[in-house]
């Protein structure tokens, strides 16, 4: 009989970057460290301990695939430039049994030219992924360093006519984050297809965007 599935704590974001990187280079190798399985869970159960971690990347618009699988708790991605991505991690122990997932990952975001990699200089919104959608896309927005404790943040969905459909949970730390939106409105209702408008406050600075949803 297998045992029952063990836990892994929240994957810890970006430590650290590669040294080496020319500003002609696409990508660079991002370093990633997490911390390990517990050895018994909250409730005091002992669970195995994890002998491998299996890595998944979610790049962009595409689907989440398995990209590696490692012995420790370190994990080097080489990142393409202009394109958000994410990984996450769940463990294996010497029996196969699997834990649950760990959180994704903030997102990884930098520019061709190889400008800022975790904190934006300044309030950035990328555009949606994927756009077209249906039923959910997925905004990234940057926070930059210097944000103040009394700057307002807000993320929200317009419809084209000016009436405000949703308005999404945001992430006041500095650096690259990523919501979803699932294409309905405050009560829960589904939208119906169209173009919508992503606004984006920080402070004074303000950011817009357009994207579209289809049936």
């Amino acid at each position: 009989m297998k045992t029952a599935a063990f836990k892994i704590p929240l994957l810890v974001l970006v430590l650290s970057l590669s040294a080496a990187f020319s500003a002609l280079a696409q990508g660079r190798d991002i370093n990633f460290h997490w911390a390990p399985s517990r050895v018994t869970s909250g409730d005091g159960l002992v669970r195995p301990k994890a002998v491998s971690y299996e890595i998944w990347l979610r790049k962009g618009s595409e689907s989440a695939q398995l990209v590696a699988t490692v012995p420790d708790t370190t994990y080097s991605l080489y990142a393409d430039a202009g394109v958000a991505q994410v990984i996450r991690v769940r463990g294996v122990d010497k029996f196969g049994n699997k834990s649950v997932w760990s959180e994704w990952s903030d997102p990884i975001f930098f520019e061709v030219d190889g400008e800022l990699v975790t904190t934006p200089r300044g309030p950035q919104l990328k555009s949606n992924y994927p756009n077209p959608f249906n039923p959910e896309t997925r905004i990234v927005y940057g926070i930059p360093h210097d944000i103040k404790s009394t700057d307002r943040v807000q993320l929200e969905i317009f419809s084209v006519q000016g009436y405000r459909v949703r308005s999404l949970e945001v992430d006041r730390s500095p650096g690259w984050h990523e919501v979803a939106w699932n294409g309905k409105d405050e009560r829960g209702v589904v939208m119906s297809a169209g173009m919508y408008v992503t606004r984006f406050i920080v402070g004074d600075d303000v950011k817009t965007g357009k994207m579209t949803m289809v049936k």
